[in-house]
Formats: C-alpha cells, sequence, structure tokens
C-alpha cells in the first residue's frame, strides 16, 4: 500500500503529538486530515431508490491542506478564474522574504501574510500607475506560499499581472514594453515598503517578537536588510492569464505536499520527491529532481507548520480583479470582446468527472438501473456503520 498524508498520520501522529507541542489549529488539522473519508467524521448510506443497491460514504474533512479533499474544490476555484481573466498576456511575479524574517513570520503568521501582500502589491499598483510604465490599473491575482519543496519554510508570494490596464478614462493601455518592470526597481520598492510596514507594526506592538530576539534587535535587523538584495523575479509573459492561474491553483488546496510526492516510508524514514527551488519559485515543471529523506517526526513538524490560521485568506485579488472594480473590469472585458460580467457557471461534479475520466455512474448512480443515488440514512463521527446494510435488490 502507498503511503500517504494520511496513512503516516494514522500511524504516526499520537506518538508525535505526545512529544511536540503543537498550536489548537495544527492539532485540529492533524486529526481532520488523519480521520477524512473514515467512520470517524461520521458518514450516510446512499443508494438507489429501487432497493438495487446500497452503500456506506464516510464524510470528508474538507480542510484545505488535505490532500483527499483538494481536487474538486481546486477545479471548481481553477474553472470561476478562468471565465473571469481578461483575454490578455499575463506576468507572474515572486516576491520572497529574506531568511533572516522567518522567525518573525512564524509567531505572526496573519499578520506578516498581510503585510507581505500588501508590499507586494502595492509595489506593483504604485509602479504601474507611472505613465513610464503603463500609467493604468491593472488586474492582480495574489497567492501566498509559506513553503519549499523540502517543506521547510520559505515564506514568498505569487502575483499574476496583466499586461495592460484600464487608465483614468477607462481606455485599455498596452505596457511600453515587453518586460513588466524593471526588476531591480520593482526589488527597492517592495523592500522598502515591506520593511516600512514591519517596522510600523513592530513599533506599534502588532507584532509578537520572537522570544530569543528585542524590539531594539527586530529594528537592527530590518535596517541591515534594507541594505540587501532580496528576492524578486519578473518571468517572461504567458499568452493568456490561464497558465499561471492553473500553477497556483495547485497550491491553494491540498497542503504543501500532495501524496504523489511521497516515495515510502521505511523505519521510521519517509522519503519524498523534490525538485529545486528555483523551479519552484519560477513555477516551472522543469529543475533537478532528487529524494529527500526525513525522520516522521521531522516530516510532521515541517507539515503542519504550514497549516494556516483558520481565517487566513491565502488568495487575494487587487486592482481590476478585485471585487470592487467591477465595473472596471466588465470595461475591460468589452475592449477584448469578452461579456462584460463572466458566466457564473460553478463546475459540477458531472462535468468534473468527465475531465479527469472518472465515470460518475460508479459513484453516483445506480448500476443495475442508472437512477441517481439518494440518501437513506446517516451515522454520527464515531460511530461505526449500521450493520448488516439491507440487502441489495436483484435485478428484474
Amino acid at each position: 500500500m502507498a503511503a500517504t498524508v494520511q496513512s503516516i498520520l494514522q500511524e504516526y501522529f499520537e506518538p508525535f503529538a505526545a512529544t511536540h507541542p503543537l498550536s489548537l489549529e495544527q492539532r485540529l488539522a492533524a486529526e481532520r486530515l488523519r480521520d477524512c473519508r473514515t467512520p470517524a467524521l461520521g458518514g450516510h448510506v446512499v443508494g438507489c431508490p429501487e432497493g438495487h443497491v446500497r452503500t456506506v460514504c464516510c464524510n470528508s474533512c474538507r480542510h484545505r491542506n488535505c490532500p483527499l479533499c483538494s481536487v474538486f474544490a481546486r477545479e471548481k476555484w481553477l474553472a470561476a478564474w478562468k471565465e473571469r481573466l481578461l483575454d490578455c498576456p499575463h506576468h507572474h511575479v515572486v516576491f520572497t522574504v529574506p531568511h533572516e524574517l522567518i522567525p518573525l513570520w512564524r509567531f505572526n503568521k496573519r499578520g506578516f501574510a498581510d503585510t507581505l501582500f500588501r508590499a507586494g502589491t502595492e509595489a506593483l499598483r504604485e509602479l504601474l500607475a507611472d505613465p513610464k510604465y503603463l500609467g493604468a490599473t491593472p488586474g492582480l491575482l495574489a497567492a501566498l506560499h509559506s513553503w519549499d519543496q523540502t517543506l521547510l519554510i520559505h515564506p514568498h508570494l505569487h502575483v499574476m499581472v496583466t499586461a495592460g490596464g484600464l487608465d483614468g478614462q477607462g481606455r485599455w493601455c498596452e505596457p511600453r514594453k515587453n518586460c513588466l518592470l524593471p526588476r531591480q526597481v520593482l526589488m527597492q520598492v517592495f523592500r522598502g515598503k515591506m520593511r516600512a510596514f514591519l517596522l510600523r507594526s513592530l513599533e506599534q506592538g502588532r507584532l509578537t517578537l520572537p522570544p530569543d530576539t528585542t524590539l531594539a534587535a527586530q529594528r537592527n535587523l530590518l535596517n541591515r536588510l534594507g541594505r540587501a538584495t532580496w528576492n524578486v523575479k519578473i518571468l517572461d509573459r504567458y499568452a493568456h492569464g490561464r497558465g499561471v492561474a492553473t500553477y497556483l491553483a495547485n497550491y491553494l488546496k491540498g497542503g504543501p505536499i500532495g501524496n504523489g510526492r511521497i516515495v515510502d516510508v521505511q523505519q521510521g524514514v519517509v522519503r519524498i520527491r523534490c525538485r529545486d527551488r528555483e523551479a519552484e519559485e519560477g513555477g516551472g515543471g522543469g529543475g533537478r529532481r532528487r529524494i529527500v529523506r526525513l525522520s516522521v517526526d521531522e516530516f510532521l513538524a515541517r507539515l503542519l507548520e504550514h497549516v494556516p490560521p483558520s481565517d487566513m485568506q491565502t488568495v487575494r485579488p487587487y486592482g481590476l480583479y478585485a471585487n470592487s472594480k467591477r465595473p472596471e473590469l466588465a470595461r475591460a472585458r468589452e475592449h477584448f470582446g469578452q461579456t462584460p460580467r463572466p458566466e457564473k457557471r460553478s463546475l459540477g461534479w458531472y462535468d468534473f468527472c468527465a475531465r479527469h475520466g472518472i465515470q460518475p455512474a460508479s459513484t453516483c448512480r445506480c448500476p443495475v438501473c442508472g437512477t441517481p443515488f439518494v440518501r437513506l440514512g446517516m451515522f454520527p463521527a464515531g460511530r461505526a456503520p449500521p450493520q448488516p446494510l439491507p440487502a441489495a435488490r436483484p435485478a428484474a
């Protein structure tokens, strides 16, 4: 049987939790991922209303870090955004914070994330508002990632940016050059904003200091980082935003590692497949591949480090893509011959099955008569499914 995040949690989480301090959110996340689609979360009995077939379905945990619950939710998000995107080229920008700020991140995930979103998107909007570069308001979609391929802490922000925008008169403006912005200029503006926002939050007491530091030490650190080069990347533009959106969607649901990257677990060691950080930050599928070995405890510690606060939004739209800019987005869509308002079509289960070659009849319809299954009963969390199930009625 292949190793999965769930199987590792089922076998090793309780001994791990007994010897490692965990926040309430981390413990709850681990328990939900461990119990997903098992009787521990309860379930229901479904079957053919004619009595041909009856079966038990256990409830899903629906946690955003669960690899089992991620695929359909991710596809629904991506389908909705593909309808919303402007039919124009898009750029992919990556903002990475220095490694020295990781302790501050660990004790202030929500506040640090808000600051990173604000600094990155304000830097882009401020520079692109300058007529020297664009002189217009672009559409932006930003996604926060907190890990690298080895599950170490690596906070960075991916931003999808339209190659153009609306000016003050509602006209669509094309960028002056193929490159979005000078990378060095964008880096300096982002660095300045990030440092200024963090310093202000520290001075106002809105951030928790790591236990082994002081306010003066953090102030000195940020001053030193003001003279360092920060990692900001502006990738070659894509013909359409669908490619960047597809890349972002892979990280919205399912947590920092999918089951497909877990090779095996042997003698308390987890082996995972990784690619190098350059390929990860760049959003490409290439790069050097390797196998990384982690003890079970180290694997679980790294995995649970990336459980976000329950109310933290990790994907946020700005500019023309912001919810408050719907009239402006409609005007931009008209420029590209798109309907003013994107069609509100939610990806259905049958459409999802068709895309992935799944036969929905095997899970949603009676194999005897083809009638859609109905819910016949339910059982609460922690209870075993009702046994025995009523016998299936033989086909006529």
